[in-house]
C-alpha cells in the first residue's frame, strides 16, 4: 500500500511558478472538492503563486454536481413514495431546487473562494477557435461514438496560455489528461508541466523531515480519534477528514453488486502506522497515515421464494491509507484532511500466507510503519533465528526475538517494549489454519496465519498487532506514559 513518489519539478519552474491550474479531471472522478480547492488557494497565497480555474471548467464542475443532485433527488423521491405506500411517515419537504439553480449554486461557491482562487474568464475569440476545433476535429477535439467533442478543453487550454502570456514554464496543470498533451503538440508548443493531484505537494515544494516533536504531535492527534465515529469519512467535528476510498462494496467477498445498497466507514479502531512525514518551507506538515477502521454495509438478499429481504453486515477490519496534511497551531495539531481527497482501502482480516517465512517477512516489513523505524530498520531485521534485535524509539527500547516452533506454531516472535523499570511483551505466532485447506489440492491454498495476544480492548490482525501495541504504549490515547 505504499505510494509512488515523484521527483520535484525543476527549480526554475518551482521558483518562477505563477499559477497551478485546475481542470475538471484534476478532481477525483471529475467531481468538485470545494474544500480541497480552498486549501490549495490558501497555500498559493502563502507561497506567492495563484490557483487558476478556467471558466469552462467551472461550468463543467457545476453541471456534474447538478447531475449528481438530480440523481439523488430522483432516488429520494422514489424512496419517499415507497415509504408512504407502506404507511410510514416521511418528511414532507419538497426538493424545489431546479437544475439551473443547482448549477448556479455550485458556480457561486467556487467564485466565493476569490481572491485566493482566480476564475479565468473566457475571451470570445478563443471561444470561437475552440468551437472550430470541435467542428473540424482539431486536437484536442475528437469523436466519441460519432459525436464531436473537445470544445471545452480547447477553450480552457487556449485561455490559460493567454493568461500566462504563453510562458509554459510559469504554470502547472493539475491532472494527467493525455488530451492536454496532444493539444500542445498539435499547436507545436513544448509539453506543459502536468502533475496529478496526489503528487502536487511533493513536486512543488522541497520537503524536509520534521523533528520528533512534530511527529509526536501528529501521533497524539491521531490517537485522539481511536474509537470515534466516522460519517462519510469525517469525524463529527470535521477535525479529521479522510479521502474518498472509492467503491467500498468491492471489499465484500460474497457480494452481488446489485444487492449492496450502501457501505460506510463506521469507527477508527486503531492507528496502525505513519511514515513519510514531511514539512514544507512554510510549515505545512504532511504524512502517509494508516488507520484500521470498521465498516457497515446494507443491502438486499433474495429468499428462496423470491422475497426481497433487507439486511446489514459489519466489516470489522479495513486498512485505510491516506496522505494527510496537518494544521498546527503553536505545535498543537488542530486539523487534518486528505491531501488529495482520495484514500485507498483493503481488507486486513482473514489474511493467509503460502509459506510461514513469507508471513514473518510481512510482519517485519510492516514494522516500517512504526514512526522512528522508517529510516533504518536494519536493527530489527531478522538476521538469524534465536537472535535478539533492539531498536530505541522515543525513549523506549523495542526488542524482537524470533524462535522456530518446529511444528505449530511454526515460529514465535516475541516483542518486548521497555522504558526504565517498566516493560511489556507481546507474542505473535504463525500457525497452520487447517480450516482453510480443502481436502483436494491443499498445497494450492494459503493457510499460514499470524495470530497474537490481542491488544487490550482491540481486535487487530496479527500482521499489524505489534505496531498498534507499540503505538498505544508510546503514544497512549489518553494515558500517562510508563515511567
Amino acid at each position: 500500500m505504499a505510494s509512488q513518489k515523484r521527483p520535484p519539478l525543476p527549480e526554475s519552474v518551482r521558483h518562477g511558478l505563477r499559477a497551478i491550474v485546475f481542470d475538471t479531471n484534476s478532481f477525483p472522478r471529475g467531481g468538485l472538492e470545494l474544500e480541497l480547492l480552498r486549501e490549495w488557494g490558501q497555500r498559493a497565497v502563502d507561497d506567492g503563486f495563484e490557483v487558476w480555474v478556467p471558466a469552462p471548467v467551472v461550468w463543467e464542475l457545476a453541471e456534474h454536481a447538478a447531475a449528481s443532485f438530480e440523481a439523488w433527488k430522483a432516488s429520494t423521491n422514489r424512496l419517499r413514495k415507497s415509504l408512504q405506500a407502506a404507511g410510514l411517515k416521511v418528511p414532507s419537504e419538497e426538493l424545489s431546487l431546479s437544475r439551473a439553480e443547482a448549477m448556479a449554486s455550485v458556480e457561486a461557491s467556487i467564485r466565493s473562494l476569490a481572491p485566493s482562487v482566480r476564475i479565468i474568464e473566457l475571451d470570445g475569440d478563443l471561444a470561437v477557435e475552440a468551437l472550430r476545433d470541435q467542428v473540424q476535429i482539431r486536437p484536442p477535439a475528437k469523436k466519441k461514438s460519432d459525436v464531436k467533442t473537445g470544445a471545452a478543453d480547447s477553450a480552457w487550454i487556449r485561455q490559460i496560455l493567454r493568461a500566462a502570456d504563453n510562458k509554459i514554464d510559469s504554470f502547472v496543470i493539475v491532472g494527467a489528461d493525455a488530451d492536454v498533451y496532444k493539444a500542445f503538440e498539435s499547436w507545436n508548443l513544448p509539453k506543459p508541466h502536468m502533475v496529478p493531484l496526489n503528487a502536487l505537494q511533493e513536486t512543488l515544494f522541497v520537503l524536509e523531515t520534521p523533528n520528533d516533536e512534530i511527529k509526536n504531535a501528529l501521533l497524539c492527534f491521531l490517537q485522539g480519534f481511536v474509537g470515534k465515529p466516522l460519517e462519510s469519512g469525517r469525524t463529527p467535528d470535521d477535525a479529521l477528514i479522510l479521502g474518498d476510498v472509492g467503491v467500498l462494496s468491492e471489499l465484500i467477498d460474497d457480494r452481488q453488486d446489485h444487492q449492496v445498497r450502501d457501505l460506510e466507514l463506521n469507527h477508527i479502531q486503531a492507528v496502525v502506522g505513519m511514515n513519510e512525514v514531511k514539512i514544507s518551507r512554510r510549515g505545512l506538515v504532511t504524512a502517509q497515515v494508516f488507520l484500521l477502521v470498521d465498516a457497515e454495509y446494507t443491502g438486499w438478499s433474495i429468499d428462496d421464494d423470491g422475497t426481497l429481504i433487507a439486511h446489514s453486515s459489519d466489516l470489522p477490519q479495513i486498512l485505510v491509507r491516506d496522505d494527510l496534511s496537518f494544521t498546527l497551531d503553536n505545535g498543537v495539531v488542530t486539523r487534518a484532511r486528505s491531501e488529495t481527497g482520495q484514500a485507498t482501502a483493503r481488507r486486513a482480516d482473514n489474511h493467509a500466507y503460502s509459506d510461514p517465512w513469507d508471513a514473518l517477512a510481512e510482519l517485519t516489513d510492516n514494522l516500517r510503519l512504526l514512526p522512528g523505524t522508517e529510516e533504518d530498520l536494519d536493527e530489527l531485521d531478522i538476521a538469524a533465528e534465536g537472535t535478539t534485535a533492539t531498536r530505541s524509539l522515543k525513549g523506549f527500547d523495542l526488542s524482537l526475538y524470533v524462535e522456530s516452533g518446529g511444528g505449530d506454531p511454526h515460529w514465535t516472535a516475541t516483542f518486548t517494549l521497555s522504558k526504565g523499570t517498566w516493560s511489556d511483551t507481546l507474542e505473535v505466532r504463525c500457525e497452520w489454519d487447517a480450516i482453510r485447506v480443502p481436502y483436494e489440492d491443499p498445497d494450492l491454498f494459503p493457510a499460514y496465519v499470524i495470530v497474537s495476544d490481542e491488544p487490550a480492548g482491540q481486535s487487530v490482525p496479527g500482521e499489524w498487532a505489534p505496531i498498534v501495541w507499540a503505538i498505544n504504549h508510546m503514544w497512549p490515547p489518553a494515558a500517562v506514559e510508563p515511567d
